[in-house]
Order: structure tokens, then C-alpha cells, then sequence
């Protein structure tokens, strides 16, 4: 049994073995007998459904059941108790087949509590008497996360940052206490538990609260999303936007007495029926369970199973838009607070966005505006203080107009992030198209770029194409803001007046600033353009600040399929070394690192190293 120290509700026990010969594993879930304890329609089971789950507070717990009730029914090793117990077996592959579900028993004795840390400390000392157990739970639950994610889900645990991905498809922290392997483990067998319970229960056509979720075409694929993971984790304000875009993408998982599947885990049939002291839907499906089993009648018609869902399903979503009010009106206080108090210099990137957020929903403020222009001044700014900017309302045009002049000069590579992270902010907008167009000879190239959907932008002209993009999107995202579309003309490189002969001067170029003015141009700078040696270096210089994001946006920009990436882990749980390979254009290269960021981040400056000409370094292998 895992959990946290010292809890009084422990659900389930595992106990798996490794079958000989390397087939696979057979794995035994016990779920504590809760349905023998709580009687249908007694005292207990109003106050589950009063409480619906159980609430674990800073500092203190209040459990569904009530304290008495729950010490009668939680496992423990000082009592027999009765169990739903669920067998199936493992392949290497990471099927599931043959499930048998039925009642168990765990006599006085027969279970072993741990903490998380415990179960770390076990898999790592090989002289423990539990460490072939847990070695093998271990393995299993690799296997069933690999499988997952063959499958598409997009299934994280970041043990170093803390964040696990929730069956929704969001991200959840995890509490200090419990980042171990030890966690991984339990969360993998319990997802597949029940996974088993719900494809039994579908078999036998028995009617049971399935856990239904369906999909969300704008969430993207669960490669893509974790790869987006990877980047954000080390910018707290783009993980807590990109939380939040994952939140509003994908849909809520609700419960009914059908099963539809579940898109974010990737599975058929699931249900949620492994912690019945805690969930009133497991109780109320570990009830039905035993009714059949043990051939009585059943506890709740399907009509009753249909308005308990529905209840159900009410009251999550109640209190996510009651929880959701609470912290808004939080960070409202807080930001009055702050400003009123003159610390916004103080404030750190993911504070001052919430500063910004709240005041953008106003009339400019004199001290929001005066910190604005501090840290445009101490090159602060990012790429989420412009999205912000987008959406404020039109007393802040000219500072919104000043904020992107500075900002598409000092850093025209922010224009394509701030076109995804709005977009990424707005699902139900269209997403714009790039146009594109070039001239010239080789060594002398002109690009012309411009981005249309929802508004037209202007077409801007560079000597590369990635600037010429970059540019498009900055026009594309001032035209957005201001909601005022560019003519649709065609490409500026395609008038005969304006077009370049092998050997001339390359046409005109519109610098960032002059994008939406769409008149004062330039010409490219050719011919004091720096060697190409050193333009390269500067390339690489800047690719290799963020080299994952680099690798992704090259891949994008050029229209290349996405890199693929593996990540392996070796060494023991306290220590252990990750090893990723990246492929991408023909290129295939590792890195390794102490977390898995660390190793992605390594893999990508080798391969951005050989994208731009460079001997792949020694550290990838290859």
C-alpha cells in the first residue's frame, strides 16, 4: 500500500510479479471493501453524497466518509478486510488481457504500508526484502506509460519541477512529499485498474459510472503538447499560460452510465473505481459491482445511474468555476495591493503578468504604464506582456503601438511567439496562413512574407526567410490588435516595378517598425551583410539560449515534419541519468542530463549544431 505518510484512507494494495522468462507481469489490485461498510441509503452514504470526496486541506483532512466509517473500511495491516480485487496480466508490450474481477480478501497481515519515499528507498537496496516486488511494479508501470504514450496520450511526470499530467490533458502539481518513483508506480497501476474494471464491466453489459472523455480538436496531439511542456518548464510565466491554454483546450471528463472512451488517456472504456473511500462515483460503482457478484439485485436502476452522473458532473463543475472566481478575485486584491503600494519593480516575471493582465482590463494606470517603460528600457519584457497588450482595450493603443516598435527591433524573434501564445489564448480564432514569396540569386536572396486569417498583414521583405516571417507576424499582430485588415495584395517581389534581376540590388524592406505603417522602406543591408562564418556564430549564439524551442521552430517555419523525440532513463531512482534522441531531417543525435529537460535541451544544440553546418559534438554518440 502507497501513500503518503501517516493517511488514514488508503484505497488500494498492489501486488505484482514478473512472470519467467521476461512475458510480461501479473498484476493483483485490491480496493478496499467499502460497499460491505456503507450501507446503501445509511447515514455514511448520505454523508458521502454530501461531501462527494474527500477534502485534504492545508493542514488538516475532512474525509467523505467521516472519520469512524473510514477507519472500519480502510485497509490496514491490523485487520482482515474485504476487497473488490482486480487480476489481469501484463505482456511486454503493454497489453492488458485476461481481467478477472471479483471479491477478495486481505487477511490481518497481509499488507505492507509505504510512503513514497519508502518506495524509492526499497527499489534502490537490493538487500531489501520488498525490492523484487516494487522492482517488478516498477517495470510494469513503465511499460503501461510507454504504451500510453505509443498510443498518443500525453502522459507526463516531471519528478524535478514537480508536474504530472492530469487524465484531462492538463497539468497538476505534485506534492514535494511524493515526487518519486514510488508515485509513478501507483498512478500507473490504478490507470490501469481501472482501465481493466471498466472493460470488464462493458463485457459483462453492466451499467457502472464510466469515466467518459471526449476530445478537443484545438488541443493538439500529445506529442506536440509535451514538447510544449519541455520548453515552458523553464519559464514559470509561459508554464502558467500554458496551463491555462490547456485547461480551456481540453474538454472536462464527466460520468455516465455508457461508456464512450476516454480521449485523454487513450482508452476504450475507464472508470474511476480504485478509491471508493474518497470518490462517492467509486462507491456507488464498487456497489454495483459486488451486487453482481454476489447475484442480488441491482442497487440503482439506470435512470438512478443517470441522475447520479448528472449530479455529479453539476457539482465538479460548480465548484471548478467557484474555485476559479476565488483565485481571480485574489489576484485582483492582491494586484490593487501591490500597485497602491509601489513595488511593481520588484515583482518577478509571472507576478508582474498578473499585474499587467489585471490593469489591461482597465484604463491605463500611471504607475502600470511607468513599469512598462522600465522594463522596455531594461530589456524585461516577454512575450506574454505583449499578448496581454493585444487584448487591452483602445486607451492603450499608443502605448501598445510604442511597446511593439521597441519590441520588433530589439527582438523580431518574439513575433511568431506572440502570434502562437495569442492564438493559444483564443482558440476559437482562425489561425493564420503564412504567404510566401522570394527572388534573387543564391547569395543574394530577398524573401517576402505575410500572414492572413481573421485580418490580412502586411507583406514585409527581408534577406532571410525566417526575418521575413518574423516580420509578417509582427504586422499580423498589429493588424489583429488594432482589428484592421491589410489590403490582399500579391507578394511586393512579383511587381515588375519592384521585382530583381539576378545580380541587382534586392528590393526594398520593411523594417518591424514600419510594418503596419506599410510606406517607409529600405533597402537590404547586402552589402555590408557580415561573413557568413559570422552569421552563423551569431545564429547559433541565439538558437542555443533555447535550443529546443529553436528545433521546434525550425521545423515549423520550414513546414518539415516535427522531431521525434525518445527519452530513456538509467541509473538508480536517486540518481538518474536521462538519455533522449532527437531525429529530425536525417539527423539523429542524443544528449543526456540529470532531468529530462536537460537532456532534450542537450540532444537539440547538437542537432542545431548540425542543422547549421557544425560536426555534431562527441557528447551525442553519432
Amino acid at each position: 500500500m502507497v501513500d503518503r505518510s501517516g493517511a488514514l484512507d488508503r484505497d488500494d494494495a498492489f501486488a505484482v510479479t514478473e512472470v519467467a522468462g521476461g512475458a510480461g507481469w501479473r498484476l493483483e489490485v485490491h480496493i478496499a471493501g467499502v460497499a460491505d461498510v456503507v450501507a446503501l441509503g445509511s447515514d455514511a452514504d448520505a454523508t458521502a453524497f454530501l461531501r462527494r470526496e474527500s477534502r485534504y486541506l492545508p493542514g488538516r483532512t475532512v474525509p467523505m466518509l467521516g472519520p469512524g466509517t473510514e477507519r472500519a473500511a480502510t485497509l490496514t495491516p491490523e485487520a482482515d478486510r474485504s476487497t473488490l480485487r482486480v487480476r489481469a496480466d501484463l505482456s511486454a508490450d503493454g497489453t492488458i488481457s485476461d481481467v478477472v474481477v471479483d471479491r477478495g480478501w486481505v487477511p490481518a497481515g497481509g499488507c505492507v504500508p509505504a510512503d513514497h519515499a519508502e518506495i524509492a528507498r526499497i527499489l534502490a537496496a537490493e538487500t531489501d526484502p520488498l525490492h523484487a516486488a516494487v522492482r517488478a511494479a516498477h517495470r510494469a508501470a513503465q511499460v503501461l506509460l510507454a504504451a500510453r504514450r505509443r498510443s498518443g496520450a500525453f502522459a507526463l511526470y516531471d519528478l524535478t519541477h514537480g508536474w504530472v499530467s492530469t487524465e484531462e490533458g492538463g497539468l497538476a502539481a505534485i506534492p514535494p512529499a511524493q515526487r518519486t518513483v514510488g508515485y509513478v508506480i501507483v498512478q500507473e497501476l490504478m490507470i490501469a485498474a481501472n482501465e481493466a474494471i471498466a472493460l470488464w464491466c462493458a463485457g459483462e453489459d453492466l451499467p457502472i459510472l464510466f469515466r467518459n472523455h471526449r476530445s478537443a480538436l484545438t488541443a493538439g496531439t500529445g506529442e506536440d503538447v509535451a514538447a510544449e511542456v519541455a520548453v515552458a518548464m523553464t519559464d514559470p510565466v509561459l508554464l502558467d499560460k500554458l496551463r491555462s491554454r490547456l485547461q480551456s483546450a481540453y474538454r472536462a471528463a464527466t460520468y455516465a452510465p455508457t461508456v464512450h472512451g476516454h480521449h485523454g488517456l487513450r482508452l476504450a472504456a475507464y472508470t474511476h473505481a480504485t478509491s471508493p473511500l474518497r470518490r462517492v462515483s467509486d462507491l456507488i460503482t464498487q456497489r454495483v459491482i459486488f451486487a453482481h457478484l454476489d447475484g442480488g439485485p441491482a442497487p440503482y436502476t439506470s435512470e438512478q445511474l443517470g441522475n447520479l452522473a448528472a449530479d455529479i458532473n453539476r457539482r465538479i463543475a460548480a465548484d471548478r468555476e467557484e474555485k476559479a472566481a476565488h483565485f481571480k478575485a485574489r489576484d485582483r486584491r492582491v494586484t490593487a495591493q501591490v500597485v497602491a503600494a509601489g513595488e511593481l519593480a520588484g515583482l518577478d516575471a509571472k507576478r508582474w503578468a498578473k499585474v499587467l493582465a489585471a490593469a489591461a482590463a482597465r484604463d491605463p494606470i500611471d504607475e502600470v504604464v511607468g513599469e512598462l517603460h522600465r522594463r522596455m528600457q531594461a530589456d524585461e519584457v516577454t512575450v506574454t506582456t505583449i499578448v496581454t497588450l493585444l487584448d487591452a482595450g483602445e486607451a492603450w493603443a499608443p502605448i501598445r503601438s510604442e511597446l511593439f516598435d521597441w519590441a520588433s527591433r530589439a527582438h523580431p524573434e518574439f513575433g511568431p511567439s506572440v502570434v502562437s501564445m495569442w492564438l493559444q489564448a483564443h482558440p476559437d480564432l482562425p489561425r493564420p496562413e503564412i504567404d510566401g514569396d522570394h527572388r534573387g540569386p543564391s547569395h543574394t536572396p530577398v524573401f517576402a512574407a505575410r500572414l492572413r486569417g481573421g485580418v490580412c498583414g502586411p507583406w514585409a521583405t527581408a534577406g532571410s526567410k525566417k526575418r521575413a516571417e518574423q516580420d509578417a507576424a509582427w504586422g499580423w499582430a498589429r493588424a489583429a490588435a488594432s482589428g484592421e485588415s491589410h489590403p490582399a495584395t500579391d507578394s511586393p517581389l512579383t511587381d515588375p516595378e519592384r521585382s530583381v534581376a539576378p545580380g541587382d540590388t534586392a528590393p526594398p524592406s520593411t523594417e518591424p517598425g514600419d510594418v503596419a505603417a506599410g510606406r517607409r522602406n529600405r533597402p537590404v543591408p547586402t552589402p555590408h551583410a557580415p561573413p557568413a562564418s559570422e552569421a552563423v556564430a551569431k545564429k547559433r549564439a541565439r538558437a542555443r539560449k533555447n535550443p529546443i524551442a529553436w528545433v521546434l521552430s525550425h521545423a515549423r517555419h520550414h513546414g518539415h515534419p516535427p522531431p521525434r523525440w525518445a527519452v530513456s532513463v538509467d541509473g538508480p531512482p536517486h540518481a538518474p541519468v536521462f538519455t533522449c534522441e532527437v531525429r529530425y531531417l536525417g539527423c539523429a543525435v542524443t544528449g543526456r542530463g540529470n532531468t529530462k529537460t536537460a537532456a532534450k535541451s542537450a540532444a537539440a544544440e547538437d542537432l542545431l549544431d548540425a542543422l547549421l553546418g557544425e560536426t555534431v559534438s562527441a557528447r551525442s554518440g553519432t
